[in-house]
């Protein structure tokens, strides 16, 4: 039994009082858009946007593009093709400042290079 078979027993199960309140509940759902697209594939958007489809779908899963996820692919609204510029944070924060070595400590390298040396004293 597919799903419109199914569909069409539930219905024929309902009466009337029960079909108009579904339908109200429903109405707002399917409102009939004049102004209806088909969304664009990550090849169409990337062509209208003069990018990589790649880079379009990559903007999308990052957010910077506005699109919908139908299935395992993106799709995207043609009257929704802005970019989002990337939000960045603080350059202090930065990853690898975490990483990066005082500038008062020599690396291994240099001081095997340089050979022992004798401290000041402080």
């Amino acid at each position: 039994m597919g799903a419109r078979d199914l569909g069409a027993a539930i219905l024929a199960s309902l009466d009337e009082e029960t079909i108009r309140a579904l339908a109200e509940r429903l109405r707002p759902y399917l409102e009939d858009r004049s102004d209806h697209r088909p969304l664009l594939t990550p090849a169409q958007a990337a062509e209208r946007l003069r990018l990589h489809p790649k880079t379009v779908v990559r903007m999308a899963r990052d957010g910077r593009l506005s699109a919908m996820k139908v299935g395992t692919g993106w799709r995207f609204h043609p009257d929704q093709l802005d970019i989002v510029p990337p939000s960045r944070p603080a350059m202090v924060d930065s990853p690898c400042a975490a990483r990066r070595r005082p500038a008062s400590v020599e690396p291994a390298s240099v001081a095997a290079i340089r050979g022992p040396r004798e401290r000041s004293a402080a």
